[in-house]
């Protein structure tokens, strides 16, 4: 997937959870940057979410760039 298609779905998931969960225990780092992450589950679950860019909805991300 393009970069900034890749972006725009990355700030749409952490805006959302912030909004339906919490904004002060949603972190997100610097898109596209190299992190070395050393992290402690505390929690119930962890995510790890891949996506096809051939299926990823056109207007699905032409919704997210004008948000």
């Amino acid at each position: 997937m393009k970069g900034e298609n890749a972006e725009l779905i990355y700030d749409a998931l952490l805006k959302q959870l912030g909004e339906k969960y919490d904004f002060d225990k949603v972190k997100g780092g610097k898109f596209g940057a190299y992190m070395d992450v050393k992290i402690r589950n505390d929690g119930p679950v962890t995510l790890m979410i891949e996506l096809d860019p051939n299926k990823v909805d056109k207007k699905f991300l032409k919704k997210l760039n004008k948000s």
